[in-house]
């Protein structure tokens, strides 16, 4: 917003000082120019700040993933007396690297001044990392407040609002997720019909799948549609979607310490 605001004023001003030279009628085109100018080395400037935050970010993934991996690697040498106690552990790694990215998004809050989609974004990625963290109170704050584009955003907002027997589930899905393509139709419909199937709506479930079915050729979606098709209900499964599946906490996977939780 404030990148808006001294652009406009720039622009303002340019046009003032022109027409007080007597520039003429090329004052009002030097002034848009100048407004177009301003706002873009300002977003140049930000976009170069955020890009360093970016990289930090990035940094501290690689870094827990490297040591998930080096202790994984021990567990497989040395298989732990606790599958659960191991469990914790990499859970812990995780969950040490997601509050580390949650500051550094602390640290963005002042460009989102310069930019008012920015703290939509910001938003969106602390959505992640607060269901990672199992923070359900957070995630449902900020969701109203963050840009749901990505899949895995849709598909936390999905399994909150059936967590919190929220009526507007369907309309989200109709609204946003259905009309996502290729892979992202894919997953989103298979989360909702899982949801709809819970709740005993096998004809919406099914629906779903027939729909995501003609924007897609994902695998798991066309079995799981065929099942539901010939009345295998029983047999529905996202497994084959894996971490991010698993991810959404609907199912835990049976084999717990050789799985890494989807970061962002």
């Amino acid at each position: 917003m404030f990148g808006f605001i001294i652009a406009l004023v720039s622009a303002l001003a340019g046009y003032a000082a022109m027409a007080h030279a007597h520039v003429g009628a090329w004052s009002v085109f030097y002034a848009a120019a100048l407004f177009f100018i301003v706002q873009l080395l300002i977003g140049l400037t930000i976009r170069s700040r955020m890009k360093k935050k970016q990289n930090d970010i990035q940094s501290v993934m690689a870094a827990a993933q490297e040591k998930i991996n080096r202790q994984m690697m021990l567990f497989q040498r040395r298989p732990p007396s606790s599958m659960r106690e191991a469990q914790e552990q990499l859970a812990k790694m995780q969950n040490d690297a997601a509050r580390k990215v949650l500051t550094i998004l602390d640290e963005c809050n002042r460009y989102t001044w310069w930019n008012w989609m920015l703290a939509r974004q910001l938003n969106a990625m602390r959505v992640q990392l607060y269901f990672q963290l199992r923070e359900f109170k957070k995630v449902d704050a900020l969701l109203p407040k963050a840009l749901v584009v990505d899949q895995q955003t849709m598909a936390i907002k999905l399994v909150r609002l059936y967590r919190n027997d929220d009526p507007a589930l369907d309309r989200f899905y109709e609204k946003k997720c259905a009309k996502t393509k290729n892979e992202a139709a894919a997953y989103l419909a298979s989360v909702y019909a899982w949801i709809k199937l819970k709740e005993n709506e096998v004809s919406k479930a099914t629906q779903a799948l027939i729909a995501a079915r003609r924007k897609s050729d994902n695998p798991v979606l066309l079995e799981n549609c065929d099942r539901l098709v010939n009345g295998k209900i029983r047999q529905f499964s996202n497994a084959q979607f894996g971490d991010a599946w698993y991810a959404l906490m609907l199912e835990e996977p049976k084999a717990k310490v050789q799985r890494q939780q989807r970061m962002y």
